[in-house]
């Protein structure tokens, strides 16, 4: 058991009160102050008082000490009470020496004086001994022999006379009383201060009050050293700070030692006794919960668990049991497996059931079981039931549904054998265990010749070495798959994915190996990766592949001293060959061009086609233009040359935009661009030619960007203005139509010519919004003027080939026509020849669906094109265009006369209107009206206008009729 003062630390729940409480002072005040009315009458009976009290105090000390030696480890309390009992005994001695009791006849009130002196010696020295004996363990009788002799030899020494005098009546205290106090006080002092220095070893309350004990007890003898009679007023005070030292040492020893200890023993009881019926509740909640996970476990255990008696009498059923019999637990307690299954299968039952009683042995099994009209496959157990004494009182059995296991097995074995994909089972060393028929096509091996190799007969990709290093890493990761090949029994390699899952079996891993042939798709693999970097019809690298080994071209001049040139080229009208001879021979043609050109580079030189016929080439180790220019004249010579294909002789020409690196540019984004500007200039400067990119070229490119930025925002900007240019009857001289004719005029008040944006506005698309609301302003405008009550006209408007190839075009049109309310007989579109030619059995479709709307359609710059009869009589157009530049030269070229003359010719024959636009005299109007064109539009008759002014016009032109 632990010591006392840790005990009362670790227990004692006042360990931060105040050494006495307000009730225990009160109390200690009132009994002084009666103490002191008993001095005023009696001092002996006040000194008495005091005296037995602490007699007492001193006694339950002793009583403490001396029996709680056998369990108490603090050795401070046993020397402070087996020296108490002596301290007492010789203040009783004191007390009743103590004058006006006279029970020591012939002594005066020196002897209890000297009997003082003697316990106070006793009882200083026990404190500083006990305060230094703290980590010592003393041996109980011996401390008390020791204090038996000490008291004996002090008494004996008073009672003989051999202690020196300490009071003489008439005289007071003798010296060596006095010095024996400031002795004593000396003594007291030096335990308080050895008890301060191991403070560590007491409860803090406890020390407190020893010390307080002390210090009372030291200033007690302060007093004690001033009277001059036992009965004077110091001799009082003495033993009033006596009492309270007493007090204070009753607190620390008897209260704290003996309440306390007693007080944490019943609270050890108490706990104890709660931590008994913890035990029983947690007991209890474990058997129930034992009990539970029983009922649990088998009512849950998917597996059929039953027990018997020795009459084969069902004695505990699971709830699977019940499942599987179909029958609750009360019909099939107490009942035999006659009473639940058909004859057949109880009497098998039965037999093992029985057989096991009759051995004593646990028997394993496969039993067949029926339960309705189902019959399922149990993995049984049945085993015996013995008593305490080893006797045989039942049977039970477990049995597991294995019937999906066993057909799931036979599914995987006939998925094994009849896979697409070969199956092979290795074991650890490789070992081939298990194959299936792919795997015997896949290898041209047998199955019996199969299962005498390893893999390492078989694996091309990999060594040996390399091949248990990947089942290591199979059985360190779970599963692998990859690439590889494999050598076939007639020696050839096919190309192979590997899927491997390991599986841990009892005594050595195996390794279930699916094998796919994949030698198809990496050829086509490598078919796929040709074609993303070649032309299919040329075999030229294409645009990626040739950025490419531009790239590593240049890696090697950057810091060379000579540069490289790209050339973009373009075959001049290419198209026509397509559109007239046919695709299949234009292919042709593309296949010459690229064989001729190819004769063409040198060794560091490369060509490729970037797509129809449009090709680039690099030339490596050039350091100036002269031989650029060299080289492309001589593309141009060979492409002059004419080729022969299926009997067409066909000549070539080209365009050539050339660039310079690093002149040019350091990128292939930059070069490539700037060639493109440049073959564009060789275009518009009448093709077969080429044209170096220089910066003008650079400018007029940035500047129909800028063009391009500002016409993306003009329609909302309202810069877009529609203006109308009329179209006169040239017999009657009347107003048969108008014109719609886009306007740009910028928010500067700049006009840009169409001539300028048109052409912008078609390769970027912007085309198709701008043409779609050119068309429901025209048809807005012409309904308009027909409410007005304007002359009958046919609105015409231009469709550029963008729109004509939209899908929706006809639903756009047919939408405009309704929003504005135009009969659609008040619209007229204008085609361009080449549109009816490009994909004409689509363009057919297109205008046939347009003219079932009931609108009219001409033919814009009829002549320009590739004039044909056939499809005019094809598209059943209303009107023919003639394209201006004929009809300005009519006065001045006789060929522009006859080819008016046979257009209006022509179109008459067809049953067609004909119309001339660019008039610009009256000449040209006469000359017109003799060839029977009916129609007519120019400044001479009226410029474009806006709608305003085009209404002023028409008005006009109406008064003086209207004045005649």
């Amino acid at each position: 058991m632990p010591s006392l003062a840790i005990a009362l630390e670790r227990h004692a729940p006042d360990s931060d009160t105040p050494l006495l409480s307000p009730a225990q002072l009160g109390g200690l005040v009132t009994v002084i102050a009666l103490l002191h009315l008993t001095a005023s009458y009696s001092f002996l009976l006040f000194h008495t008082l005091i005296e037995i009290f602490r007699i007492v105090v001193l006694g339950g000390i002793f009583v403490l000490a001396w029996n709680s030696r056998r369990w108490s480890e603090n050795n401070f309390l046993l020397i402070l009470g087996i020296s108490a009992i002596f301290v007492a005994g010789l203040a009783v001695l004191h007390t009743l020496s103590y004058k006006g009791l006279d029970l020591f006849p012939g002594y005066d009130a020196n002897l209890p004086t000297q009997l003082w002196i003697a316990f106070r010696y006793l009882e200083s020295a026990s404190f500083l001994f006990a305060a230094l004996s703290i980590r010592r363990s003393d041996s109980p009788h011996g401390l008390l022999a020791a204090y038996t002799l000490l008291t004996v030899t002090l008494g004996l020494a008073v009672f003989a006379g051999y202690f020196p005098d300490c009071f003489i009546e008439g005289q007071g205290l003798t010296d060596f009383k006095v010095g024996s106090e400031f002795v004593i006080i000396g003594l007291f002092a030096l335990s308080l201060g050895v008890l301060l220095a191991r403070r560590a070893h007491f409860e803090r309350s406890v020390l407190a009050l020893i010390v307080g004990a002390i210090v009372f007890a030291t200033l007690s003898e302060f007093a004690f050293t001033r009277y001059i009679g036992v009965f004077d007023y110091a001799n009082e005070v003495g033993h009033y700070l006596l009492l309270v030292s007493t007090y204070l040492l009753y607190r620390a020893m008897l209260v704290t030692g003996i309440a306390a200890p007693f007080d944490l023993l019943f609270r050890h009881l108490k706990q104890n006794e709660a931590e008994l019926e913890s035990k029983v509740i947690e007991r209890t909640r474990a058997l129930r919960e034992a009990q539970a996970l029983n009922a649990a476990f088998l009512d849950n255990s998917p597996s059929v668990i039953y027990l018997l008696d020795t009459r084969c009498r069902y004695t505990l059923a699971n709830a699977a049991f019940e499942r599987m019999v179909n029958r609750p637990r009360e019909q099939i307690l107490g009942r035999s497996a006659f009473d639940l299954w058909p004859a057949e299968i109880a009497a098998e039952l039965e037999h093992n059931n029985r057989k096991v009683l009759a051995s004593s042995k646990p028997m394993q099994l496969t039993e067949l079981v029926s339960a309705g009209t189902d019959t399922r496959l149990f993995e049984s157990v049945h085993f015996p039931l013995f008593d305490d004494s080893g006797k045989v009182v039942g049977a039970g059995g477990i049995a597991t549904d294995i019937t999906e296991r066993r057909l799931a097995d036979e599914r995987y074995g006939l998925m094994i054998r009849t896979s697409m994909d070969a199956f092979v089972l290795i074991d650890s060393t490789a070992r081939i265990l298990e194959v299936n028929d792919a795997a015997c096509t896949l290898s041209g091996y047998s199955r019996e010749q199969l299962l005498a190799l390893s893999v390492d007969d078989l694996e091309a990709g990999m060594d040996m070495q390399g091949v248990h290093a990947t089942l290591a890493r199979v059985h360190r990761e779970g599963a692998v798959r990859f690439d590889s090949a494999w050598r076939c029994h007639n020696g050839e390699l096919r190309d192979i994915e590997v899927s491997i899952k390991c599986l841990n079996h009892i005594v050595d891993p195996r390794f279930f190996c699916f094998i796919r042939d994949i030698t198809e798709r990496k050829r086509a693999l490598l078919r796929i990766d040709y074609l993303a970097h070649h032309d299919v019809l040329t075999g030229l690298p294409n645009k990626l592949l040739f950025q490419q080994q531009f790239e590593q071209a240049l890696a090697p001049a950057a810091g060379a001293p000579c540069g490289c040139a790209l050339a973009y080229l373009d075959l001049d009208n290419f198209k026509v060959v397509n559109d007239t001879l046919g695709h299949v021979l234009g292919d042709n043609l593309l296949r010459q061009v690229a064989g001729r050109l190819q004769r063409l580079l040198g060794e560091r030189d490369t060509l490729c086609r970037v797509s129809g016929d449009e090709f680039l080439l690099l030339l490596g180790d050039v350091s100036d233009d002269a031989p650029v220019r060299a080289f492309a004249e001589r593309v141009l010579a060979t492409l002059a040359q004419p080729i022969n294909i299926d009997g067409h002789e066909l000549s070539g020409t080209a365009s050539l935009g050339l660039v310079m690196y690093p002149r040019d540019g350091r990128d292939f984004d930059t070069l490539y661009k700037k060639a493109d500007t440049a073959m564009f200039q060789a275009k518009a400067a009448g093709r077969n030619t080429f044209r170096f990119f220089d910066e003008a070229m650079h400018a007029e490119a940035l500047a129909r960007l800028h063009l391009l930025a500002e016409l993306r925002g003009a329609l909302e900007r309202d810069e877009l203005h529609v203006h109308y240019q009329p179209q006169v009857d040239l017999a009657t001289g009347t107003l048969t139509g108008a014109e719609a004719l886009l306007r740009w005029q910028r928010a500067d008040g700049q006009m840009i010519p169409p001539s300028r944006f048109i052409p912008l506005a078609e390769d970027s698309g912007l085309i198709v919004p701008i043409g779609t609301w050119v068309l429901r302003e025209a048809c807005r405008q012409a309904a308009s003027w027909q409410r007005q009550g304007l002359p009958p006209m046919v609105m015409a408007v231009n469709l550029s080939a963008v729109q004509f190839r939209r899908p929706d075009l006809l639903a756009t049109v047919a939408d405009a026509l309704a929003q504005a309310g135009l009969p659609a007989t008040g619209l007229e579109l204008e085609l361009t020849e080449s549109l009816l030619i490009d994909d004409a059995e689509a363009a057919l479709e297109t205008a046939r669906r347009l003219k079932g709307l009931g609108l009219h359609l001409s033919i814009d710059d009829f002549g320009t094109g590739y004039s044909s009869l056939s499809y005019l009589k094809r598209f059943a157009v209303d009107k023919l265009k003639i394209d201006q530049s004929f009809v300005r030269e009519m006065e001045r070229d006789a060929d522009s006369a006859t080819l008016v003359r046979t257009i209006v010719q022509m179109a008459h024959n067809l049953g067609l209107k004909t119309i001339a636009e660019g008039v610009e005299d009256a000449s040209v109007i006469e000359h017109l009206h003799r060839l029977e064109c009916d129609q007519a539009q120019g400044y001479h008759l009226a410029r474009p206008m806006p709608a305003a002014a085009f209404e002023a016009w028409v008005s006009a032109r109406a008064a003086p009729r209207e004045t005649a």
